[in-house]
């Protein structure tokens, strides 16, 4: 019984990214690829990290923003910083931007 016990906690430890979260230092395919349980714990803490720079940069913002980077044929080995990087600039021209 404790030969079947060991080998199968090793092999569940070891299954890559079922007890990893997401980090900045990610690639977008691991966004891609990871639960949307996951890409919203990510997502709050840029939310928390940018709101106060501009209150249309929460949670909702970064999951929609970098999902849409994500979908770029040309950026799957792009890391998540660097979406989050793009997702902030753009709004921040959108909002200096005069109104019409």
């Amino acid at each position: 019984m404790h030969r079947l016990i060991v080998p199968t906690l090793a092999a569940i430890l070891l299954l890559p990214g079922a007890a990893q979260a997401l980090s900045m230092t990610d690639t977008l395919q691991a966004w891609r690829e990871s639960s949307a349980m996951d890409r919203l714990q990510l997502a709050t803490r840029f939310g928390k990290s940018f709101v106060s720079v501009n209150e249309s940069f929460t949670v909702g913002y970064f999951v929609k923003c970098i999902d849409e980077v994500a979908g770029y044929s040309n950026a799957q080995k792009a890391r998540i910083e660097d979406a989050m990087r793009e997702c902030v600039a753009s709004q921040l021209r959108m909002k200096a931007q005069p109104d019409d």
